[in-house]
């Protein structure tokens, strides 16, 4: 196997400690950015019930807490070394966290049960097949009413393409290279994105936020 891709977990184990570093220096405007996960959550003081997925340190939790500070989250991720560094962030939320060290592709999900889903900078590394069956997924396992709110790269229509025909090339020479298992970066275009949603079922789409490089979506049914 090359090291072209690196495989997923060990790629953010080996990162963890200066993970959050790591994004607050590469993301543009990262403040206004995680403030714009936040905003698509309603103030509540209800025991509401989140999925993270992909939670890696929990940068996001912040966010949400100041919206609904008794938010009950599940947060999911492959490294067991960035859900450690969450737990530790919110130590004072200890009760209201669950961790899950595993991956979301492969994970149970009962149907209609939690209020709100989020991901934020995760689901790049899928391909689009593979993207738009968990959007499926997702859907299904909002109550009604629920919303799903991703933050992620975006990029143009021709950077997509030639990102997905290099992963493609390089996929010939290496059959057993799976996404979601190792660490690819191949974000959607906006368009693509808001297509891939309503394909999985979503109708109430709207862009909260973006900059020439991400975007924040939230998706109702």
């Amino acid at each position: 196997m090359s090291d072209k891709y690196e495989e997923m977990k060990s790629f953010f184990d080996i990162r963890a400690d200066s993970y959050d570093e790591h994004m607050a220096a590469i993301l543009e405007d990262y403040h206004n950015f995680y403030t714009n996960i936040g905003a698509a959550f309603q103030n509540t003081d209800k025991p509401i019930e989140v999925l993270d997925l992909g939670a890696g340190t929990g940068i996001e939790l912040e966010y949400i807490f100041k919206k609904a500070p008794n938010a009950r989250i599940t947060a999911v991720d492959l490294s067991e070394e960035m859900l450690k560094r969450l737990v530790n962030k919110y130590d004072g939320f200890w009760s209201q966290i669950k961790t899950i060290a595993d991956s979301y592709l492969s994970i149970d999900l009962a149907p209609h049960s939690y209020d709100y889903i989020v991901t934020v900078m995760s689901l790049h590394h899928l391909m689009p097949v593979k993207k738009i069956d968990l959007y499926k997924k997702l859907r299904e396992t909002l109550i009604p009413g629920g919303a799903f709110v991703e933050g992620d790269y975006i990029v143009s229509a021709e950077e997509e393409k030639r990102l997905l025909n290099e992963f493609y090339q390089f996929k010939k020479d290496n059959p057993l290279l799976e996404d979601g298992e190792y660490h690819i970066d191949i974000p959607f275009s906006e368009e693509t994105q808001i297509k891939a949603l309503k394909e999985a079922g979503f109708e109430n789409i709207n862009v909260i936020y973006r900059t020439s490089r991400a975007n924040v979506v939230v998706a109702k049914i």
